[in-house]
């Protein structure tokens, strides 16, 4: 027993030591030390504004290599990894390097063989330099599957899209520094010599000279043919160049509107040089700005430059960003990426679990269970943190999207399963937490992927009907609540059927009895919070829509829970149904709530059509399949008991039914 208890204290440790290592909490090097630390801890600070939010360049790095690779570290060929922020900075700094890289995770090898080049495998990683070639065909087939709906598609037809997608997503990060790289002709005639001096690479030089250039265009005369062709293919070519750099990053905060109120959209070198261009707004502080980011090109094969230089840039412009009220959060939002919460969570959580089930069988090594339980509120802490901190950075209620439903739900379930565990003592509680913790913890890591993909962050904005509404916090925070309720009571109720077909604990009435009062406990807790929260609903429509109640697919499924839940208290109360028949009914609320939280958005219909995917179907339907064999497998441990019965006398008197206080 000691060596057991030693070699888990042994496990447990070295989990956790490995989790705080990765955390940041000791900084692994990487082979590839092109960037210092302190270059990565500036760059990845920088505020950027996508998609209408202001975020951290660790986000970016972050979403975008998520994206292309399917996950947050780049490894190389030679086998060696790159964090997300190095692999940004490459990108940007050095693209002809970058785009040997593999970053482009292929699910579907057809699409390889479409683009006439030869698939490695059926799933594996490509380089930009390996696509390049066959990308006309693809940017075809994508133009072809684009006018089809998403339930339509074949899985090698999305697949080609998103690749396509990925593709252009890469080459606009790369575009950043685009007037770097080009050749335009600002000294083509003499007059544009004269206005601009000698050429230079980027924008920053030649913009404080667009007022004189514009003076120029207006005083040239006709005869002078030289500097009215240069001056007009001048401007064409800008004009052309404004189309590459139109998907940039947009990381300079803006200068005033000419009436002096506030413009809310960042600006890119595009923005800049259309504002140079075309209005009378102040740029010098943006085009210096621009000048700087771009002389970082310029040095990067040089460190100490580049690093006072980065400097420069990071004082300057979150000194703006501050000014504007719009940095509050970009380092908390890195801390959140870095610590990266959820996932060491699904490895508490997964700890927990393993020493659950080896808790069974060792009954008597309490300090084992101690453990488990100690174990389920670490991988709680982390989950509930990882929220709150989503929370404080969109200044919103914990749940968006169905991302944030597969978080908060996970924490729901955990701390209702520990109560459980701390008023019955049975260590159902505990093994239920910790398998649940690694369900919810795992599902939220695949659909993470979705989300980015759908909506470029897992904490986008949202429109002004959903951002700002106190019925709608409520509806969908005490609806989800019922969505966990209802799961838990499927998943103690599989402990019920499974546990009597096995013959697990095969005469303890007892301890089968306490099973069936959980199961009574989380289903009316499923109920209450499932129709407070459905009335809610019907408020906020009210508020939002002019009517409460509109037969929406998504408010169907939300009764339905309510039925659902009604009918079992219903049945168990007025002696129709048993604990059998309870747990039985149990885990049939638990298809209906995956119908309610997922299967809806399936039919891509109504006013909650959001989160469709084509991979959910597949999973959803695995899902019933499997509950459909646990109640046919039910059906059949009830046969073999009654045929037991028969052949060994009478049956025990019936189990009365759980009153209110028991409950």
């Amino acid at each position: 027993m000691s060596s057991l208890r030693f070699l888990i204290q042994v496990l447990c440790a070295t989990v956790l030591l490995s989790m705080m290592s990765s955390a940041g909490f000791a900084q692994e090097q990487s082979p590839h030390e092109r960037w210092s630390d302190e270059v990565v801890e500036l760059f990845s600070t920088l505020p950027v504004q996508d998609r209408g939010r202001i975020k951290p360049m660790n986000s970016i790095a972050n979403l975008n290599l998520l994206t292309l690779n399917g996950k947050r570290t780049l490894k190389l060929d030679d086998d060696t990894k790159i964090d997300a922020n190095r692999w940004l900075l490459d990108v940007l700094f050095f693209p002809e390097l970058a785009r040997t890289y593999p970053s482009f995770r292929v699910q579907n090898d057809e699409v390889i063989v479409l683009m006439g080049l030869k698939a490695k495998k059926k799933r594996d990683w490509y380089s930009y330099e390996e696509l390049i070639p066959g990308v006309a065909k693809l940017d075809a087939e994508a133009r072809r599957v684009f006018d089809i709906e998403g339930t339509d598609r074949t899985p090698a037809e999305a697949q080609a899209l998103k690749l396509s997608q990925d593709l252009r997503q890469l080459e606009n990060l790369t575009q950043l520094l685009f007037f770097n790289r080009v050749e335009l002709p600002f000294d083509a005639s003499p007059a544009l010599r004269d206005v601009f001096g000698p050429k230079q690479p980027g924008l920053g030089w030649m913009l404080p000279n667009v007022r004189e250039f514009q003076q120029l265009l207006g005083q040239v005369p006709q005869s002078q043919t030289e500097d009215v062709e240069a001056a007009g293919n001048l401007l064409l070519e800008l004009e052309n160049s404004l189309q590459n750099v139109s998907g940039a990053l947009t990381l300079i905060p803006p200068s005033a509107k000419e009436d002096g109120t506030r413009d809310d959209t960042w600006w890119g070198p595009a923005d800049i040089l259309y504002n140079g261009f075309t209005t009378n707004r102040d740029i010098q502080v943006q085009t210096e700005l621009l000048s700087l980011f771009e002389t970082l090109e310029m040095q990067r094969n040089q460190p100490d430059q580049f690093l006072a230089t980065l400097e420069t840039f990071h004082a300057r412009t979150v000194g703006l960003a501050e000014a504007r009220g719009e940095y509050g959060h970009i380092p908390l939002e890195v801390k959140l990426y870095s610590w990266n919460l959820f996932t060491r969570a699904l490895v508490v959580f997964l700890l927990a679990f393993i020493l659950s089930c080896i808790s069974f069988l060792v009954p008597t090594a309490g300090w084992l269970r101690v453990t488990v339980a100690v174990l389920n509120v670490l991988g709680l802490g982390m989950a509930t943190t990882g929220i709150v901190m989503r929370c404080i950075i969109r200044s919103r209620p914990p749940i968006v999207s169905l991302y944030d439903t597969i978080l908060f739900i996970t924490c729901v379930v955990v701390l209702v399963a520990l109560f459980i565990e701390w008023a019955t003592r049975q260590r159902i509680g505990l093994l239920l937490a910790a398998f649940l913790g690694v369900a919810g913890m795992f599902l939220s890591m695949r659909y993470e992927v979705h989300e980015i993909a759908t909506s470029g962050d897992t904490m986008a904005s949202v429109v002004a009907v959903l951002d700002t509404n106190y019925y709608l916090a409520i509806h969908v925070t005490t609806v989800a609540m019922g969505y966990a309720g209802g799961l838990l009571a499927s998943a103690i109720a599989h402990i019920w059927l499974l546990g009597r077909l096995f013959g697990w604990r095969r005469d303890d009435k007892a301890f089968y009895t306490s099973i069936s009062r959980m199961v009574y406990g989380t289903v009316c807790f499923s109920l209450l919070f499932s129709l407070f929260g459905t009335i809610m609903g019907g408020v906020w429509a009210n508020d939002s829509w002019g009517r409460f109640w509109g037969w929406d697919p998504k408010e169907n499924g939300a009764l339905l829970i309510v039925l659902w839940m009604l009918l079992i208290l219903h049945a168990r109360m007025g002696g129709y149904i048993r604990e059998r028949g309870m747990a039985n009914m149990a885990i049939l609320g638990g298809i209906v709530v995956s119908m309610s939280w997922w299967g809806v958005n399936l039919l891509n219909v109504g006013l909650h059509n959001y989160g469709f995917i084509s991979g959910v179907a597949i999973s959803l339907y695995v899902m019933w399949g499997v509950e459909a064999v646990v109640l046919a497998l039910g059906t059949l441990g009830y046969f073999l008991e009654q045929s037991k019965k028969k052949g060994g006398g009478s049956a025990p008197p019936p189990v009365p039914p759980p009153t209110t206080a028991s409950a």
